[in-house]
Parts: C-alpha cells; structure tokens; sequence
C-alpha cells in the first residue's frame, strides 16, 4: 500500500507545474476553456464544493504538456478538449468518493486512527528519503507546491484507497460519474408526480322530495358560503347526500374513474385547489374541488444517489 501511497505522492507533485504550459495552450486561440476569462467559471458543482475551470487546467497541465510534444496544432487541440473533459469526470469522481470517505470515516475514531498512521508512516518515510524535514519543505517549495494542502490531499487519498480496497458496505464499486449518467438518462424514474386528491358536495334529487327547484337553490346556497371561504370539506359533511359525505366528500382515485363521462370531463379540467361551478347529473347537483396534495418534483442527485447505488449492486 505504501508503494501505491508514494506514486500517488508523486502524481500531486507533477500536477502543479507553471503556468506557462497554459499560457502556450492559449496563444493557439481554439481551446475556448483554457481562456484567461474563464479560468474561474465553475465546471461543476459537487455537494457543497465547486471544481472551477482552473482546477481541471491544472490538474490537466502534465497531460496538455505531453500532449502539445507529441501533437501538431489542430490534433493538439483536439486532444486539449478531450484531457479536459476526462479531467473534469476525474475531479468530479475524486470529490464524491472524498464525500463518501469523509461521511464513513468520520465518525469512526479506530479507521481514523488507521488512516492517520498510514499518513504519519508515509510523512516520516518522505523526509527520510530527502535527508530532513528542511530539505523536504524546501524541495515542496521550489515545485511551487504548499507541504500542508499536499498532506491533507495524501489523507484524502489514503481514505479513498481505503474504502475503495475493503469496498465498505459493497457501494463503490459503481463509479460515482456513471451513477450520475444514470440520474441524467434515466430522469423520468426521479420525478415523482403531482398528488391531487377530490372532493364532492352532491346534493340529490331524492334527498329533497324530487324537487329541483329546492335542490339546486340548496345548491347556490352553499356556493355562496363557499366563495365566502367557509370550508369544503365542512359543507360537505354538513349536506352532501354522496359518497364519503361524512369524510367531507373526498372521493378515492377509483370512484372517480366510475363517475360519469361529462362529470369526469369536467372534474379533469380542474387546476389544483380549484372549486367547480354547479354541475348536473340524472342524480341531483354536484359540486367539485381539486386539492393538490403534492406538486410535481423532480428529485435532486444527492437525494437519490443511495438508491441509485443499490440499483446498481443488486
């Protein structure tokens, strides 16, 4: 492991050479990203941190370098594009799996231990190899590369390497970036649709000795204290001779479906939390509000991601 440990070390030292290789990629004029304004913009957002432009060119520097040696102009440029691309997945990738160690190695005081004497084991081992602690700050400096950010991304990768060999609870196996090429292409599984629920004031014929008149007058009474914002369900209890009157006329998603063609027809143009007008049927006088109970929702990333983890091992 500490082979593994000392080569990634070592990566984290090649990836802050001078800005001068970026420079030159500019001066081509076709690779858009490496352009000085956007080398801030933000490429992606991963949990509460931010990968900006200029993170994934200097990660990518090495890369780009080999690249323009080996690249005429229009290959070269070609080739910056798609090292930028890979990069971004590469920073992203390392993000989420430094959220997945953080969240179970956290609170796990004996793993930390672990992780922080694989960490002391690796330190000691570097400034040996160098002759001292001075000689080791010094070469850090002359690299341009900050000792303390470099040893807490070593722990970083020491907890990745972690969870990665001993695949805590089966999870990561499935690459974070093809999790969330999941999400993407399969979005419609993450939208939970609108609940609406129905509620119905029937005021029957029958109830009131076949007399239509005194029916329907019962009727615009009682939409007369709805628009005066008495409540629905209340009325309901208190003179709906249908379904469910003493649950204040909520009607299920069946017993709507068994209504009558015209009534359903209506009931389906309703807008969330929407009163009907007075509506006639060989029964009697009805009266329908639609009640949103949940709006439609598209679940975000970070909600569904345990889920989609476990989709992708079962």
């Amino acid at each position: 492991m500490r082979t593994k440990i000392l080569k990634a070390f070592i990566r984290f030292y090649a990836w802050f050479v001078p800005f001068t290789l970026i420079a030159s990629a500019v001066s081509y004029g076709a690779v858009s990203d490496l352009n000085e304004d956007k080398i801030n913009s933000i490429k992606a957002v991963v949990g509460d941190e931010i990968i900006t432009q200029g993170d994934v060119v200097k990660r990518a520097a090495v890369a780009i370098r080999e690249a323009q040696e080996r690249y005429k102009e229009k290959e070269f440029l070609e080739k910056v594009d798609e090292i930028l691309k890979e990069t971004l997945d590469e920073l992203i990738n390392r993000k989420v799996l430094i959220h997945e160690a953080q969240k179970l190695f956290g609170t796990d005081e004996m793993q930390m231990k672990e992780v922080e004497k694989d960490l002391d084991s690796f330190m000691k081992g570097a400034v040996k190899n160098v002759g001292s602690l001075s000689k080791y700050y010094e070469i850090a400096e002359a690299q341009g590369i900050n000792p303390l950010e470099k040893k807490n991304e070593l722990k970083e990768d020491i907890m990745i390497d972690k969870i990665m060999k001993e695949n805590v609870y089966n999870r990561i196996k499935v690459q974070p970036k093809l999790l969330r090429r999941y999400y993407i292409e399969n979005i419609d599984e993450f939208r939970q649709k609108k609940e609406v629920s129905l509620r119905q004031i029937m005021i029957k014929f029958s109830a009131h000795d076949h007399d239509k008149e005194k029916t329907l007058s019962l009727a615009q009474q009682i939409v007369k204290r709805l628009e005066k914002g008495e409540d629905f369900s209340t009325l309901a209890k208190q003179y709906s001779d249908g379904p469910k009157a003493e649950e204040g006329g909520l009607l299920s998603f069946e017993e709507v479906n068994e209504m009558r063609k015209d009534l359903r027809d209506a009931v389906y143009q309703l807008k969330d939390n929407e009163r009907s007008g007075i509506l006639t049927s060989p029964v009697g006088y009805h009266i329908f509000k639609m009640e949103l109970i949940k709006p439609e929702k598209v679940q975000e990333f970070e909600e569904v991601q345990e889920d989609i983890y476990k989709k992708n091992l079962s």
